[in-house]
């Protein structure tokens, strides 16, 4: 399915979807961006808001050969190299490996993919997507024994930090609460997140893994004690568990600190400062660019400079940065953060949208080396059969951090590594 998605287009691909559920909604926050409203063949309405599909800065699927995120379609050279962390991969190595060995043969070959494909239209990497629905690539949780399903989260654990895996579990688990909310469990719940191998695991040579399901896509690349996890994908929809139903997931919240510390940098900010940060009051569920099938988006630098704020303002710009890298274990969160303060002065931040509390918002954190994105939607399938009022509303939100310039995936480094071994 995804690569017919990749091949036909977005919106293609709202009708295939809405045809093959037979009435079942789709995420209209996962359609094209460059699309219009319009019916399925099978009535259902989809959007065209961010965060899917061929988001408004990049092309449609992989029809294009990977460049990256970049400012106006050329990487800046040099920016990455191979080189020693001190960081270990070892238990990410070991966890795959044990998941793999604990499949049968046919399992296994439906979740192996190489790590690099001569024919990129075929990259497992990059045919990822947000929205809900099947998979024609990896095994999904729900299909696996209780022990397989383990293993698998084993996988997750090795390679995040313990807030990372925390997330990503809300993810999970508020899609399930969502599914309750609205009695669509069977296609709304914690399980149907597919996993999937890329090379081998190994402790010197180019590995990795990429979980995927709705609202949650992990791509986690490791060369030696190297790791990349962008791109990264997370959103909910409701974000807070908060409508009284019988579920144990009542209470659940998602994207507190994140909306918290954007908020309080905006309101750290002069009058002047904010003149520069905020470069629109208005604000569209399209203003996350850089989601699924975006992998080359050509986004400008926009907002206030990191090298126009105070110690303070600066501490609190670091704050959100945080929040996103620090979804990888400690160590290699510590490694990006590093990186990403090189460039400081090429730093921006940028808001959009109303500055008050429980408004639809979008901020933006972009350098050479990160690009992170959180936007407010309008409702999506949840929102839908829950017959909210339609609208933008932070009830619902994606969030993206990549790494611009060419190495989303590892790529920038697996070219370096491939080069060197040759």
């Amino acid at each position: 399915m995804k690569q017919a998605f990749a091949a036909a287009g977005a919106a293609a691909f709202g009708t295939m979807v809405a045809v093959s559920r037979a009435g079942a909604s789709t995420d209209v926050s996962s359609a094209a961006s460059t699309a219009t409203p319009s019916a399925t063949a099978s009535g259902v309405p989809w959007g065209a808001p961010s965060g899917g599909p061929g988001g408004a800065g990049g092309g449609m699927g992989v029809k294009d050969e990977f460049l990256g995120v970049t400012t106006d379609g050329t990487v800046i050279e040099d920016l990455y190299s191979i080189h020693r962390t001190g960081v270990s991969t070892g238990q990410s190595v070991a966890a795959a490996k044990a998941w793999l060995a604990s499949l049968t043969a046919a399992q296994r070959e439906a979740v192996n993919f190489p790590v690099q494909v001569s024919d990129y239209t075929q990259d497992q990497w990059r045919l990822w997507t947000n929205v809900d629905g099947d998979r024609d690539a990896g095994l999904n949780l729900q299909d696996m024994t209780k022990g397989q399903r383990v293993k698998a989260l084993s996988i997750l654990k090795a390679g995040m930090s313990a807030r990372g895996l925390e997330n990503a579990d809300k993810v999970r688990h508020l899609n399930l609460y969502g599914g309750q909310l609205v009695d669509l469990t069977d296609q709304f719940n914690d399980e149907l997140y597919w996993l999937t191998i890329m090379g081998t695991p190994s402790a010197t040579e180019p590995w990795g893994w990429q979980f995927e399901g709705h609202h949650l896509v992990i791509n986690y690349f490791v060369l030696g004690d190297q790791v990349v996890m962008t791109p990264t994908f997370m959103g909910t929809e409701p974000r807070v568990a908060d409508y009284g139903i019988d579920s144990e997931y009542e209470g659940t919240k998602s994207f507190e600190d994140e909306l918290a510390a954007g908020y309080a940098l905006l309101r750290s900010l002069s009058a002047d400062q904010r003149s520069v940060a905020v470069t629109t009051s208005a604000t569209s569920d399209r203003d996350l660019t850089a989601g699924a099938y975006s992998d080359n988006a050509v986004m400008a630098y926009e907002g206030i400079a990191a090298s126009e704020l105070n110690s303070a303002q600066l501490a609190k710009l670091w704050k959100i940065v945080e929040l996103f890298v620090g979804n990888v274990d400690e160590g290699h969160a510590k490694v990006k953060m590093a990186e990403i303060k090189k460039h400081k002065d090429d730093t921006h931040f940028s808001w959009h949208g109303a500055t008050t509390d429980d408004t639809p918002m979008y901020y933006r954190i972009h350098s050479p080396v990160v690009l992170i994105e959180l936007d407010s939607q309008d409702l999506g399938p949840i929102g839908k059969a829950a017959g909210w009022d339609a609208g933008m509303t932070q009830r619902h939100i994606h969030a993206i951090i990549r790494t611009p310039n060419g190495n989303d995936y590892g790529k920038d480094l697996l070219a370096l590594h491939l080069a060197l071994d040759h």
